[in-house]
């Protein structure tokens, strides 16, 4: 006798990215795969659980009304068309609501209260951050917080996988050069 639980189905998501423009339950099921990772990414982006919670929400809201614009055939173009949904939401919410400056100095100061010596590092990495173009802050945050390829970010930003080696190369060369003098700044402070 085999116990209904122990014999879980295992889901083809390319099937289901086949079927999420006519089948709800599919949609749901790959909302609940991508939700954390959208999530993560926004949080990446945003620096703000609550407010990352506020653009992921949206972010599905917006994959719930534009399914029938969805055309891809496997998981992976749903991952991409997910993805590259939420890089404009988080781009549109910091356009609108914020400015990056502010955020940034509030996520610095949070972050230097809890732990002073521990974050004083990545509070600077932060403040770096913020002075890139958002589509370099994008690239950077799917390149090395959420890992993925530079493919399948060219896949989602809709450019070319050398346009976003050399975005990422410029970005990267920018961050160092703001980590050197932020280094120089604190060095000639003691």
């Amino acid at each position: 006798m085999v116990d209904g639980k122990a014999e879980q189905q295992v889901l083809d998501y390319d099937e289901l990215a086949r079927r999420v423009r006519s089948d709800a339950a599919a949609l749901g099921l790959l909302y609940q795969k991508y939700y954390d990772l959208i999530f993560s990414f926004c949080v990446h982006r945003l620096f703000c659980r609550d407010t990352a919670q506020d653009v992921t929400g949206s972010v599905f809201l917006a994959v719930a009304r534009n399914i029938d614009q969805f055309k891809g055939r496997c998981e992976r173009d749903f991952c991409n068309w997910v993805y590259s949904i939420a890089a404009n939401h988080t781009n549109q919410h910091l356009r609108r609501h914020f400015r990056q400056q502010r955020l940034l100095q509030a996520k610095a100061q949070d972050m230097a209260a809890q732990e002073p010596d521990r974050n004083k590092d990545w509070s600077s990495i932060y403040q770096a951050i913020v002075t890139l173009k958002p589509i370099q802050q994008t690239i950077i945050t799917l390149r090395f917080f959420d890992g993925l390829s530079h493919e399948q970010i060219a896949e989602i930003l809709g450019k070319s996988p050398s346009a976003v080696r050399v975005a990422l190369h410029r970005g990267l060369k920018k961050l160092k050069q703001q980590l050197n003098a932020v280094s120089v700044e604190e060095l000639s402070d003691e």
